[in-house]
């Protein structure tokens, strides 16, 4: 009876600290956000984007001709050196952007 009496006291304990516990930490106060006291904004002129002005002008036209090279006149042609270098000065690059 007594280890009955016991248990039942320390099972009542436990259970007050726990619901104090839960009591306290949902009666904590948020932490500030800063929007305190922020309203809508509603804009007071309409603003109006006319499409016409981004269409581009047909007025030039440039033959794809123009445009055109053929590929046999580039030469490219490197050295070890070369992609080393070009390889280094990437990789730091990608290196302080990723910092």
């Amino acid at each position: 009876m007594k280890k009955v009496f016991i248990l039942l006291a320390v099972l009542l304990f436990f259970t007050g600290i726990i619901y104090a516990q839960a009591a306290t930490t949902t009666t904590q106060q948020q932490p500030v956000k800063g929007f305190e006291g922020a309203r809508r904004y509603v804009e007071e002129k309409e603003l109006v984007i006319e499409i016409k002005a981004l269409i581009p002008s047909t007025d030039i036209f440039q033959d794809k001709s123009d445009t055109y090279r053929k590929a046999g006149e580039y030469k490219f042609s490197f050295t070890i050196e070369d992609i080393r270098e070009q390889s280094d000065t990437l990789l730091n690059k990608w290196l302080k952007e990723s910092k």
